[in-house]
């Protein structure tokens, strides 16, 4: 299991480990090293540069990555653990089911960006969480209606709360 697709705010790209210390990143090789520092930093060094960056793990394939000063949603799945999803994704979108979005993490509601009615598209930010300072883009996980919204702007919730209904 040494290939990945790594998701980095929505664009995709296959990381494939060699070694210990080479990778291929979309079929271009470099040496890597990745240094703990504490708790969630590192120092990054690819090839001759070198990045601190700081990591928060938002569950098992998901995490909120500052880098550079921009933060980052990135996702990490083996190449067989995307294709499961794509699969997932797939069927969730042919068949229209009724799904209740969850609040991953505790958390204030800063912006909810959709009304009950309208329509959603995969992926399309419907609600802002804050949570550990850091904000958190929560995304429709399938395209349809949003039938239901449980919260409002300035709540706060917590882990597992529904907080929206797509159908």
């Amino acid at each position: 299991m040494n290939d990945f697709v790594v998701s980095i705010n929505s664009s995709k790209w296959n990381v494939k480990l060699l070694s210990n210390n080479e990778l291929l990143f979309n079929e271009k090789k470099y040496n890597y090293e990745l240094i703990p520092v504490c708790n969630n930093s590192y120092f990054l060094k690819l090839n001759s540069e070198v990045f601190e960056l700081t990591s928060e793990k938002i569950n098992s394939d998901e995490f909120k990555v500052l880098l550079k000063g921009n933060y980052f949603d990135v996702t990490v799945r083996t190449a067989l653990q995307e294709k499961a999803f794509k699969l997932l994704e797939n069927s969730a979108v042919t068949k229209h089911h009724h799904m209740d979005i969850k609040a991953p993490m505790p958390g204030l509601i800063l912006k909810i960006r959709k009304k009950v009615g309208e329509k959603v598209e995969q992926g399309e930010s419907v609600i802002i969480l804050e949570a550990m300072k850091m904000e958190n883009d929560l995304k429709a996980s399938a395209s349809g209606i949003i039938e239901n919204i449980l919260v409002s702007e300035g709540s706060a919730v917590e882990k597992g709360v529904i907080l929206f209904s797509i159908g």
